[in-house]
């Protein structure tokens, strides 16, 4: 799918609202892939990014051309602040923001609202959702540099891993440290980790198409993500 446009970070203050991922905080990241996906109402799309780490992949959607204006307001947020902490500060929608494949950095992963595994709340899936981004050094690009500056004298980063056993999907969902084993339905990550990340295959940005007219119609009248079957 194809937009127009693009979008630049500097234009926006950055703001962090936000799977198959165990919870784990600042764990290093490579974004290996980046898509534009039509919405399920047929009135608009959202910018989607697929963040995969040593334990697991999990995608997040930027609702940027969303009917809500709020919605695209923390949007603008959330995506701004990816785009500071990897530093690539301009995404072209003609080739679905390709300019942010292959960039790294860490991340915090956490439970869904509602979605922590506990003896209370035994009905829980444990789905997870990419809660925050920070730049490779630990930075968060949506803190001042002088209060990040203060935030790390007063305490050390946490580990880019998490600590004892390996974190693993339990018996009716969830994660936790036990002997490890594959996530149900969990697919692999594309990428394979070495010492400077993980190696990558490129995903080729799509064809330049018709531009998108408001009312997500191209002239001729086909949506630029193309009908659906």
């Amino acid at each position: 799918m194809q937009m127009p446009g693009s979008f630049n970070a500097n234009q926006f203050e950055p703001n962090q609202g936000f799977g198959i991922h165990p919870p784990v905080q600042k764990v290093q990241f490579q974004i290996t892939n980046t898509e534009i996906k039509e919405t399920a109402a047929k009135d608009g799309g959202y910018f989607v990014v697929e963040f995969t780490s040593p334990l697991g992949m999990i995608r997040h959607n930027y609702n940027i051309w969303n009917k809500t204006p709020k919605a695209v307001e923390i949007a603008h947020g959330q995506l701004s602040a990816l785009c500071r902490a990897v530093q690539v500060y301009n995404i072209d929608w003609g080739n679905e923001g390709a300019a942010l494949r292959g960039a790294r950095g860490l991340m915090d992963v956490g439970y869904q609202k509602g979605e922590e595994p506990s003896a209370d709340n035994p009905d829980a899936k444990g789905y997870t959702e990419l809660k925050r981004v920070y730049d490779m050094a630990g930075n968060d690009p949506s803190r001042s540099a002088s209060a990040q500056a203060a935030q790390n004298t007063a305490q050390p980063n946490p580990a880019q891993q998490p600590s004892g056993a390996p974190m693993t999907q339990q018996p009716g969902g969830g994660w936790g440290n036990g002997q490890q084993a594959q996530p149900a339905n969990q697919q692999q990550p594309n990428p394979s980790w070495n010492s400077s990340g993980p190696v990558q295959t490129q995903t080729q940005p799509a064809q330049q198409g018709q531009a998108w007219q408001p009312g997500g119609q191209q002239a001729g009248g086909s949506p630029p993500w193309g009908s659906r079957t």
